[in-house]
């Protein structure tokens, strides 16, 4: 496993003694020679500077396997380039391409980079192919640019947009979670339901399945702090505050709404303050810039933060839902069914793009998936989701465009997060009272709610039909 982490005082005089070596000096053209007390006032210079972060590569036994960073960064139009280097004496070994993958996957995910770039020789063949499996595309030569013992050489710009990425190739692990699908009963329709509220950890629901993915995916990339965000009943923001705490990590949990409402709730609130997290609370349109202010706090202090999106908008949020629809697959196969439509309550969307992408791998693509929106407003609301399926299905190799995939239902807002109506309440109600099963009116309820109007208006089977409750247990209890 190799991990990285941020450039050290302590790790200058190793980078001045690889820097000092042909090895790596003939193909990075640095002028020489390069000293440590030089490179101690460049370190301390480029400690605030915003437009570059330094890195080291560690192997599982603490080695420093090779060294890298993104400069020139633009925020403008999310760009920036990418250098590596390895060490001299595990150079052709494999870690170019380990490393230069995980600082891509590093200024996608966290720095929100659109484009990647980078120059090379054109003699260096070995580290263009590295490029290349990446996902990196040659754009354009700079012909006779810079000085070899032969004369010229041209230098290559190579360049890596968001949808390019090869990154680390998909598992057929299976879900970290169990699945517990169900049969169901109301008003005489009988159907089937995956229960995600039953899951035993984090809190249950989907965000528990998210956070599962998200530990084992921080836990291999060297990740030790957490940044995200959510509402003040955020399940997504509760279930990753407790993952954090399990494994000694640091949170901190930006917090759409007021401090005396935070302050006062139960629920949700109350277990995000008893986790330990940092909770600051902001207004929704200053999320982005606490969050990058957490970022850059967590770093600081000597700590490796990921940026993680709210509601779980990230690879592994989608992938965990991908995972949990194999075991759909393999639970139905097992006793000869197959549904025609899937519900779900839909908020940020990476849910609905999992269990998309989900059914297009394991051969279900006449399986129709209808979300129910939860709080966004039909144009935005189903373009994230036809965005984030896209870059997922890419992920897993899948070279389509699941726009025609994404049914997306905005009938049931009632005005939006967290708004329900009194039909809506008194009907969730009853069905609790029936079967025993728990229903929010801010996630599972409003889509539960939806599901049963929209299943009567369009006259579906009842029998063929499925609902994933992800949860929200929490959202009573405030």
């Amino acid at each position: 496993m190799i991990k990285l982490r941020k450039l050290q005082e302590n790790d200058l005089p190793t980078r001045v003694e690889w820097m000092n070596n042909p090895m790596v000096y003939q193909t990075m053209h640095f002028i020489l020679p390069i000293t440590l007390e030089n490179t101690q006032r460049w370190f301390q210079k480029n400690q605030s500077c915003a437009s570059r972060q330094d890195f080291v590569f560690e192997d599982s036994d603490g080695q420093i396997v090779a060294m890298g960073g993104l400069t020139n960064i633009d925020s403008l139009v999310n760009k920036a380039e990418l250098y590596v280097f390895v060490a001299p004496h595990l150079q052709g070994r494999g870690y170019g391409q380990k490393t230069t993958r995980l600082l891509c996957e590093y200024g996608l995910n966290n720095l929100h980079l659109h484009k990647i770039y980078l120059y090379t020789n054109n003699s260096n063949i070995k580290a263009r192919r590295t490029y290349e499996k990446v996902g990196f595309r040659l754009e354009g030569t700079l012909r006779d640019e810079v000085a070899s013992s032969t004369g010229y050489e041209d230098r290559l710009y190579y360049g890596l947009v968001s949808t390019d990425f090869v990154g680390s190739r998909p598992s057929d692990e299976p879900s970290i979670c169990p699945l517990y699908l169900r049969d169901m009963e109301v008003d005489g329709l009988r159907f089937k339901i995956v229960r995600d509220d039953l899951l035993p950890d984090l809190g249950g629901g989907g965000k528990s399945r998210k956070a599962f993915e998200y530990e084992s995916f921080l836990k291999s990339h060297g990740y030790n702090a957490i940044v995200t965000c959510g509402g003040i009943q955020s399940n997504h923001n509760r279930a990753m505050a407790l993952m954090a705490a399990r494994n000694g990590w640091k949170c901190h949990l930006c917090i759409q709404g007021t401090s005396d409402r935070f302050y006062e709730e139960k629920g949700n609130a109350l277990l995000d303050r008893l986790s330990g997290a940092e909770c600051e609370t902001i207004r929704t349109e200053d999320t982005a810039a606490a969050m990058d202010r957490a970022m850059e706090s967590f770093s600081s202090r000597g700590l490796n933060p990921y940026y993680v999106h709210g509601g779980g908008h990230d690879l592994p949020g989608g992938i965990s839902f991908v995972k949990a629809v194999k075991d759909l697959k393999r639970q139905c196969d097992e006793i000869g069914y197959k549904p025609d439509y899937i519900f779900h309550a839909s908020g940020t969307g990476s849910t609905q793009a999992g269990i998309v992408v989900g059914l297009s791998l394991v051969n279900w693509t006449d399986v129709k998936v209808v979300g129910i929106s939860v709080a966004r407003q039909y144009d935005r609301g189903r373009q994230v989701i036809v965005d984030f399926a896209n870059r997922l299905g890419q992920y897993y190799g899948l070279n389509k465009d699941f726009s025609d995939d994404i049914l997306f239902s905005c009938d049931y807002l009632c005005g939006g997060y967290e708004k329900f109506s009194p039909e809506m309440a008194d009907y969730l109600n009853r069905v609790m009272k029936h079967s025993g099963i728990m229903f929010d009116t801010t996630y599972s309820g409003k889509g539960f709610y939806g599901m049963m109007d929209y299943m009567k208006r369009h006259n579906l089977a009842s029998n063929n039909l499925i609902f994933w409750h992800t949860g929200g247990l929490m959202n009573l209890m405030h």
